[in-house]
């Protein structure tokens, strides 16, 4: 699991807080490390892909059709109908009801000696636009994650520079009062960039969902074009 619990509990002591508990926040880049499962493909580097589940880069025929063998994976750019209809039913602002009623529309359309060869070729067409959506989607998870691990170096950073200035106060408690205020806006600062990075972290697990949510699209699709065909 990411260490959603840690950033909550280091960023609850934060906010009572003393700077010497900031000492504790020098392993704040770890919140934003992974972990993987035990499964995860080696490829899945875990300064890349923050997600709890392993990191599949495509989703294949198999896991979602049981229908004929997937052998062209391009001929359906050329039929205007499939485009419009296999991005329309991947769409998931459609409802599974409308996508199920336009398949059986399109199927009801089809000459009986090319029906199931183009309800194939409708699968053939949802399975690319569904790893294209994919590939975009991961992406942009693993360069929020990316810049969510930065931000934590920094935040780290800012807090060992902190400890000495509480060290200071510590040692001298008649500072002067404009050096207490200067330290006391850069108490307040870091506060809130630990805020901010806590805020962010905390939709990375819904983020992380969306792909899922796509193959679990794309099954429906896929068992809809299935029950049409007659083989």
């Amino acid at each position: 699991m990411m260490r959603c619990d840690m950033i909550t509990s280091s960023v609850s002591r934060l906010f009572g807080w003393t700077i010497s508990g900031i000492a504790a926040m020098a392993t704040i880049a770890l919140i934003a490390t992974p972990t993987f499962a035990e499964d995860a493909k080696p490829e899945a580097k875990k300064d890349e892909w923050p997600c709890i589940y392993r990191k599949v880069p495509e989703l294949s025929a198999a896991m979602i059709w049981d229908g004929p063998q997937i052998t062209d994976t391009t001929s359906w750019h050329k039929d205007d109908a499939i485009r419009k209809l296999s991005r329309y039913v991947i769409s998931r602002r459609v409802k599974m009801d409308d996508v199920e009623a336009a398949i059986k529309k399109y199927a009801a359309g089809l000459p009986a000696d090319q029906h199931d060869a183009k309800l194939t070729e409708l699968f053939s067409a949802v399975l690319t636009r569904t790893n294209e959506d994919r590939k975009t989607v991961m992406k942009g998870i693993e360069k929020f994650h990316e810049r969510q691990v930065e931000r934590s170096k920094a935040i780290e950073k800012e807090a060992l520079e902190l400890q000495p200035q509480e060290q200071a106060e510590a040692e001298d408690p008649t500072a002067e009062a404009g050096v207490a205020g200067k330290e006391s806006d850069a108490e307040e600062k870091y506060k809130w960039e630990v805020r901010a990075f806590q805020e962010k972290q905390a939709n990375i697990p819904i983020a992380c969902e969306i792909p899922q949510l796509i193959d679990e699209r794309a099954g429906d699709v896929a068992r809809a074009i299935r029950a049409e065909m007659k083989s």
